[in-house]
């Protein structure tokens, strides 16, 4: 049975005319505006919450980082020749004597050969590694075990063991050569100014490859086999697979080797220290060794400081450079 038009025209204008508050529809609407407070409330008192969660943890990061940080700023505009005894500002005083002292560029000179040295025989090595032990089959998890325990013993260690390595009269490398018929090329591998920093950065090296070389078999796990397939369709031998299908997939792989390794290059302390001390006649002075003789040798906090700021500066500027070559790479 059809329905009067007149009833049907009645009831579309009282729902369209009703009051927000009496309908239906109107009453969602008018309850919107109060969920939707009901909803940012929500959302501060959850940042609330999240702050109050997060204190401890920024408390502990602002007193044991942002503060030191601070203080090595305030410490770089003042001298101070202890711990004990009053700083004095003397503004870029600090900054013009480090500028002007020739054992600073020295060893930052000596930094970034360090660096380089790290990347390209710590790095180089882990590659060559996981090449070849990739490639065996029923002694790979010996052979991996074996080249990563040297990274398990402490930088300290490592520096005694090469140094008694090193020993120009009793030295394991020395008395090798001698016994093998090459002694004329036996050398004071610690004493020389030109060999120290590369026989330094050589048990660096040996300590550190091990972790590059896990890595590096990971990311050839990771490469898709139907590419050498492919590869070996069109004829490929191994050099040609190297170059064009397992560099390439080790990509990622090697710019975070490389990446990780200039990190720990830039932390090259321990090594050096226990094995020459920065010399000989600071022929292995690093920045990081340089601080340390600063700061707790000839108490020069102000000029030490002035140096801790210098290295932060390098590896933020080396941090940006190598993010934009990956970037570059990854297009």
């Amino acid at each position: 049975m059809a329905m009067p038009k007149t009833s049907g025209s009645k009831a579309v204008v009282s729902l369209s005319t009703a009051p927000a508050g009496a309908g239906h529809t109107g009453g969602t609407f008018a309850r919107m505006p109060k969920r939707r407070a009901a909803g940012s409330g929500s959302a501060d008192r959850d940042a609330g919450t999240a702050f109050w969660l997060m204190a401890p943890a920024l408390g502990l990061y602002a007193l044991f980082t942002l503060l030191p940080i601070a203080a090595t700023f305030w410490l770089s505009f003042n001298s101070s020749a202890g711990f004990n005894t009053s700083a004095n500002f003397v503004g870029f005083g600090n900054y013009a004597k480090a500028a002007h002292d020739p054992i600073v560029w020295k060893s930052l000179v000596h930094t970034f050969v360090w660096l380089a040295y790290h990347v390209v025989m710590a790095g180089g090595l882990g590659l060559l590694l996981a090449l070849a032990v990739s490639r065996l089959r029923f002694t790979q998890v010996f052979f991996r075990t074996a080249f990563f325990l040297p990274h398990l013993v402490s930088l300290a260690v490592v520096g005694v063991i090469w140094a008694n390595i090193y020993d120009p009269f009793f030295g394991l490398l020395n008395t090798a050569l001698t016994r093998i018929g090459l002694g004329s090329f036996t050398q004071g591998w610690l004493s020389d100014p030109a060999l120290v920093l590369f026989s330094v950065s050589v048990a660096s090296s040996w300590q550190g490859f091990g972790l590059y070389m896990l890595l590096f078999i990971a990311g050839l796990q990771n490469i898709d086999r139907s590419l050498y397939d492919a590869a070996e369709v069109d004829g490929a031998n191994s050099f040609e697979k190297l170059i064009h299908v397992t560099l390439p997939g080790l990509r990622e792989v090697t710019t975070f080797v490389v990446s990780l390794a200039m990190i720990n290059g830039l932390k090259g302390f321990a090594t050096v220290f226990v094995m020459t001390n920065g010399g000989p006649f600071y022929q292995s002075e690093l920045i990081t060794t340089y601080i340390y003789r600063l700061a707790f040798q000839s108490q020069d906090h102000g000029l030490a400081a002035v140096l801790c700021i210098l290295l932060s500066l390098l590896a933020i500027v080396i941090t940006i450079v190598f993010n934009r070559w990956r970037a570059r790479l990854s297009q």
